[in-house]
């Protein structure tokens, strides 16, 4: 029996089936995007000056077989063995990413932030033998290292892959001018060395013989959550898993897609699943041109990309989408040649995804995923972009929403999301307890609360964990944040529940403004016309900053420490 939404589907996506990706692994499919597109440019990292370089899919190619022999015959490392890779956007992040996985290695992408005790955990638990480390945080490894069973560090910079000339200056603007490279004890091999080590290893050998025996279902990729729910968990991420994944996106946007390839500005950090699986692995498949920002924070570091690039693809989040309408070089301009513009990640606000489609004509489509599942579970289809709602389920993936006893409740009707899908992770790394607790006979819980309508489109409500319970009722602080985002002026907001002696708790909202011409009175107005009288917050407090993971969700438990002192 046909789903609701399968009128949304192309032919291709109706009748798709997994073992089409099945086969592939990551090495196989890089491999034939360098045959395929290997003089079309596949990477460029622009900095906030407008500096850049570009590398093409060959030359993609040749620098991560160079690195997949460094790793095997250089340090000696065994098929399976993880490396983890601590970088911001920059073409490193590709040569490094790709390496490894040619050479049968697991991969774990790490956030530069992390602190030094963040960065010890992961590299622990994921059992990390080698690191490769953007130099800008090189000085957390002397940290940690002695506490972990790291033998191997590269350094990378953003300035690798530059013209010897350019490289040197801009390196030295950044180590002796700005002084942001700090001093790092431990012994480390910087990447254009390890290159020339890996290139003069290989002489001729056949780099494809380390993946030979890799199967599509064999793990990838340690790729860690947020941990806003606690310390973070590894999914164990497949081949197929990942490359499914960004079929299934690629399915649900190809008649927006050009046979040229698009070219993408990649905002969105790699080491996340959804930039990492949706758009540079997505892209490398249909030989897209990433433009690598390493940082969108501030916003005026996108600048320099929109003006020497022709944009046509952009995936943001809502924080990032509210921060760029109220840059002074924001202009609708920069946006005629858009032929597609996603955001995840994060709950996208109604108010700004308008204020957006006000100011450049462009649609916002938003998606909905999560690590455990590869990337994207469900996206609004082009033909029929809904806001507030996050779309209906990609091709291959099943949706239900159950009651607290995993019974279906009626259409409409909210409840917690669980999901099926091919792209769906292989379990939590060394940790069977939290893994049977998510996944229960093939299905996902998400501990997220849906409703799904008669068309198949799905809501997210909110986070089990972050509902406010008003006198009994479940109140969402992503309803209340939706129509506050909606007041002129506002440019960030984040609501948390607060206690109360009638009513147990009540909302209170945190706002960030643009100036002080937004008012609480403004704000509480739009929540009576908006809102039943219990979803109004009883306060407002206008803040600095909302405190948000780099994945742009609100970090509610942070907020309460920050402001309820």
């Amino acid at each position: 029996m046909p789903n609701a939404w399968d009128k949304y589907y192309s032919d291709a996506a109706r009748n798709f089936e997994p073992s089409q990706i099945q086969s592939l692994t990551l090495p196989q499919m890089i491999d034939e995007a360098a045959r395929s597109f290997a003089d079309r440019p596949a990477l460029t990292t622009i900095l906030p000056t407008g500096a850049d370089t570009t590398v093409t899919y060959g030359e993609l190619d040749t620098l991560s077989n160079d690195f997949a022999v460094y790793l095997r015959e250089v340090l000696g490392l065994a098929a399976g063995d993880t490396v983890a890779l601590m970088t911001p956007n920059c073409i490193g992040f590709g040569v490094a990413s790709l390496g490894i996985a040619k050479a049968g290695c697991i991969s774990t992408n790490v956030n530069p932030l992390y602190t030094a005790h963040e960065l010890e955990h992961q590299l622990t638990d994921s059992n990390a033998v080698a690191l490769v480390i953007i130099d800008l945080f090189g000085d957390k490894v002397d940290q940690v290292i002695a506490k972990t069973g790291v033998k191997h560090v590269v350094t990378l910079s953003l300035v690798d892959f530059f013209p010897t000339v350019k490289k040197a200056l801009l390196g030295f603007v950044l180590k002796r001018v700005r002084k942001v490279i700090p001093a790092m004890a431990t012994p480390h091999t910087r990447m254009a060395d390890a290159l020339a080590m890996g290139r003069k290893a290989r002489s001729g050998g056949d780099v494809s013989a380390y993946t030979a025996h890799v199967k599509p279902s064999d793990t990838a990729l340690y790729q860690y959550t947020s941990g806003t729910t606690g310390r973070s968990k590894g999914a164990e991420l497949s081949h197929e898993g990942v490359l499914i994944n960004a079929h299934q996106a690629y399915l649900m946007t190809e008649a927006e897609m050009s046979e040229a390839g698009e070219t993408t500005l990649i905002a969105l950090p790699l080491y996340h699943i959804t930039a990492y699986a949706l758009i540079f692995v997505a892209g490398m498949r249909t030989g897209g041109h990433g433009v690598l920002v390493p940082s969108p924070r501030p916003p005026s570091n996108l600048k320099s990309a929109f003006e020497k690039y022709n944009i046509t693809w952009f995936t943001g989040i809502n924080t990032l989408f509210a921060a760029m309408m109220v840059e002074p070089w924001f202009d609708k301009k920069m946006f005629e040649n858009f032929r597609f513009c996603g955001s995840g990640g994060a709950a996208q606000q109604a108010g700004v995804a308008t204020k957006w489609q006000d100011m450049t004509g462009i649609r916002i489509n938003q998606g909905y995923g999560m690590t455990e599942i590869s990337g994207v579970l469900t996206l609004n289809p082009p033909a029929d972009n809904r806001f507030g709602k996050v779309g209906i389920p990609v091709p291959g993936a099943e949706i239900r929403i159950v009651d607290d006893a995993g019974n279906d409740v009626p259409l409409g009707q909210p409840g917690e999301v669980i999901a099926r899908s091919p792209a769906l992770m292989k379990g939590y790394l060394n940790r069977a307890d939290a893994t049977a607790e998510t996944i229960r006979d093939g299905w996902l819980y998400s501990g997220d609360i849906g409703v799904m309508d008669e068309d198949g489109f799905l809501e997210i409500v909110d986070r089990k964990k972050d509902m406010i319970l008003v006198s009994g009722f479940n109140v969402s602080p992503n309803e209340i944040e939706d129509v506050i985002s909606t007041v002129p002026g506002v440019v960030q907001v984040g609501v948390i529940g607060i206690p109360d002696e009638k009513s147990a708790e009540v909302p209170a909202a945190f706002v960030v403004r643009a100036d002080d011409s937004v008012t609480e009175d403004a704000i509480l107005a739009a929540c009576r016309e908006e809102l039943t009288n219990y979803k109004i917050p009883k306060q407002v407090t206008f803040v600095d900053e909302v405190p948000v993971t780099l994945s742009g969700k609100v970090l509610r438990r942070q907020l309460r420490e920050d402001y309820l002192k």
